[in-house]
């Protein structure tokens, strides 16, 4: 290269060739053929000026970039235009480098183009940096795109950016519901001034911190966000990025949260150990302090020490809370404790738990503590404890006897427990016999008859009884087995509990019965008879009345004339009595007040039952009718009451109560003849001697009497229960020796 390429410029010729120069130089003819380069374009290339020449500096040039160059600088000398193009170098190392080049035409004397000359220069790391731009500013705007935050950009107030999550938000329809408008127009009036305080703080170059604000949506609906901004650049001039979140129903739910800590019944409370290694309470709710009977001045932020020394707790206690908050904290996971403690004034048992809060680095300086009284669940536990200790006494007392097989997974019962009455029923020590097999310790064919029986108690899936016999030498006992199965989730029956009542008793009241039977076949007849003798005494009553006034006065025969009437006249009564058995019935319906008959029975019978018998009528409900009989009811009443002081030969006391009853359709009922509906309870107690069970059983059979002979035909009760029934009522019978006695009575309500 030489002056006259440059004119008289020869400082910047030894310039440009120079090694140091910073820029490539190049010369090219119009065919586009390099005639000259400076080493700085040798430098950048990797080749060598011979080897730049002629066409020779297109091998410098990144072969997806040649065409694209080649275009441009023909296109150039062909207009005359200045050439500026940007492309890869690559080096015959292989370094890739990127470069501009920047020509203008070159003239003659003339003043013709004759050629280029240019420069190139090294924008390597200037690409780089604006490709790590681009991508940084993809990644941003992918970021706040994709952000489920409302992000924003501004500039004085006024929206120049907003992102979908925010348009969402703010529920706005299009953009243009929120750029180019200013921030106020959606920030409610009472939280404006804090919005223009923080702008100010913003554009004054301070920091701000999260603030929570109500804003106004674009369809009117008022909701809380949580917004923090910071300085930006928007379009190369300063602006300001807000970044906002929709808490409104975090806010909700940290307010229900906040009604739940204070309202919850159980105790709650916050630890916090200080920079000095003191833990100190920071957050108690409404019911510690209630139960605790403290204040929040007296808790709060104060070490154990002080509480110590304000006599609040005791040294020991101190330290012991302050150790399960040590261990807490150094185990960070949470613990329960149960201790007992004194809550307004009383001991409780209570169960702590004490929840740590884990910090990022691992350390736990907060632990929030929940304690719950579980006074009644232990009070519960030990309930069930003597429950279930009362029901092993009944099963180990009651009269019958009790055991519960288990079934295995090979679907044979096995012995589970027995209770002292099935040894002695069956004469086995059932300690031996316990987790065997029917098989092992029964006979075959009383094993075998006690599995069909567990087969169809499972089948009919509901308790069965039944009769059965136990024989074994020297016994025969007449017994009532009853076997309830049990199942699991999945209709097995994994347990069959079972019982055998002894049913002499039962027998014995049956054939009671069958005697009750008897003599009521007897009544009637009795009855039949009564009824044609009745027809004779009638007869004869007439014929010795005539008789007697036939006969003169003075008359030895008047005597006996008398003598028959009166055995008549006795005749005719027995002969009512035996009416009135044989066939109880009502007479009169009438509408009576239960009252009324109490306090005229009353008077009549309170001088028979004697100054040592207190008999009393306690008050009861307004409705006290009933339809029936008058005196057939006072007859029932005056029985029990005379039967009653018979059973108090030392005096004592009778109470008469009367009640409203409702009664459902219920089998017992039924079986009574009783109709669902209400009814007038009547309760007629005695505090004398009471009666055994059997007496009970039979205390109502025809001609049965507990008094002496001649001091009851034991038609009374017999006669009272026909009378009842008759009336659509009911009467029975509880009774326990040495506990006195109670009848009640049965009445239809009308």
């Amino acid at each position: 290269m030489t002056t006259e390429k440059f004119g008289d410029g020869i400082q910047l010729e030894r310039a440009v060739r120079a090694r140091t120069f910073p820029v490539g130089v190049f010369r090219a003819d119009l065919q586009g053929r390099c005639i000259a380069v400076n080493p700085r374009w040798c430098e950048l290339s990797g080749l060598s000026e011979e080897q730049s020449l002629g066409l020779g500096w297109m091998n410098a040039v990144h072969p997806d970039d040649r065409e694209h160059v080649a275009r441009e600088q023909a296109r150039s000398l062909a207009e005359g235009k200045n050439l500026r193009v940007e492309f890869r170098l690559l080096r015959p190392d292989g370094k890739l480098t990127w470069v501009i080049s920047q020509a203008v035409p070159a003239l003659d004397d003339e003043g013709s183009i004759v050629g280029s000359v240019g420069t190139l220069t090294d924008i390597d790391a200037r690409v780089h940096a604006e490709e790590s731009l681009r991508e940084s500013e993809q990644r941003f705007r992918n970021l706040v795109e994709l952000s489920p935050d409302f992000t924003t950009i501004h500039r004085a107030g006024v929206m120049q950016y907003v992102n979908a999550a925010g348009l969402q938000m703010m529920r706005a329809s299009a953009p243009t519901d929120l750029v180019g408008h200013h921030i106020l127009e959606f920030v409610l009036a009472d939280h404006q001034q804090m919005a223009i305080e923080r702008m100010r703080s913003l554009q004054e170059g301070e920091s701000i911190s999260l603030a929570e604000m109500e804003v106004r949506r674009c369809d009117g609906e008022v909701i809380w966000i949580e917004t923090i901004a910071s300085r930006t650049v928007w379009g190369g001039e300063p602006a300001v990025q807000l970044v906002a979140r929709d808490v409104t129903e975090r806010r909700r739910t940290s307010d229900a949260y906040r009604v739940v800590v204070e309202t919850v019944r159980d105790p709650m409370w916050i630890m916090e150990r200080g920079a000095d290694g003191e833990w100190r309470c920071t957050f108690v709710n409404s019911s510690y302090l209630r139960q605790t009977n403290m204040t929040a001045e007296q808790i709060l932020t104060v070490t154990f020490d002080d509480l110590v020394a304000a006599g609040t707790i005791s040294r020991e206690a101190a330290d012991r809370s302050i150790a399960r908050y040590n261990e807490t904290a150094a185990e960070r996971s949470p613990r329960d404790y149960e201790t007992q403690v004194v809550w307004n004034g009383m001991v409780a048992h209570a169960v702590t738990t004490m929840t740590p809060v884990v910090e990022d680095g691992g350390r736990c300086n907060r632990i929030i503590c929940l304690s719950r009284d579980v006074s009644r669940e232990r009070a519960r536990e030990r309930a069930l404890a003597e429950s279930e200790a009362n029901y092993r006494a009944v099963v180990e007392g009651t009269s019958d006897a009790v055991w519960v097989m288990d079934r295995g997974d090979d679907g044979l019962f096995r012995v589970r427990m027995a209770n002292p009455r099935t040894r002695d029923l069956l004469g086995l020590d059932f300690s031996k016999v316990v987790g065997k097999t029917l098989h092992e310790f029964l006979t075959p064919r009383a094993a075998d008859a006690a599995t069909e029986r567990y087969r169809q108690a499972e089948e009919a899936g509901e308790p069965i009884e039944y009769e059965n016999v136990i024989d074994r030498p020297g016994l025969r006992t007449e017994v009532v087995t009853h076997l309830t199965p049990l199942f699991d989730e999945a209709g097995r029956c994994y347990r069959i509990i079972g019982s055998d009542r002894d049913d002499t008793d039962r027998r014995r009241a049956e054939a009671a019965l069958l005697q009750a039977q008897k003599l009521e076949s007897l009544g009637v007849l009795a009855g039949g008879i009564a009824h044609d003798f009745n027809n004779l005494l009638t007869a004869i009553l007439g014929n010795l009345y005539l008789l007697k006034s036939e006969l003169p006065p003075g008359s030895s025969l008047a005597d006996y004339a008398e003598d028959s009437r009166i055995a008549a006249e006795r005749g005719a009564d027995l002969v009512r009595r035996l009416l009135g058995f044989s066939r109880p019935g009502l007479h009169a319906h009438d509408v009576l007040s239960l009252e009324n008959l109490f306090r005229e029975t009353g008077s009549l019978v309170q001088r028979t039952l004697g100054p040592g018998v207190q008999l009393r009528f306690e008050p009861g409900p307004e409705e006290d009718r009933t339809v029936g009989e008058f005196s057939s009811l006072q007859q029932v009443l005056v029985n029990l009451l005379l039967n009653a002081r018979d059973a108090m030969p030392g005096g004592g006391e009778i109470r008469v109560e009367r009640r409203l009853r409702e009664l459902t359709e219920e089998p017992i009922w039924s079986q009574r003849g009783l109709a669902p509906g209400r009814y007038h309870e009547i309760l007629v107690t005695d505090s004398g001697s009471g009666m055994s069970r059997d007496v009970v059983q039979r205390i109502f059979d025809p001609f049965f009497t507990t008094k002496g002979v001649g001091k009851g035909t034991g038609l009374g009760l017999s006669t009272s229960l026909s009378i009842v029934r008759a009336h659509g009522g009911w009467l029975e019978a509880e009774s326990e020796e040495g506990a006195g006695s109670t009848f009640r009575m049965l009445l239809p309500a009308h």
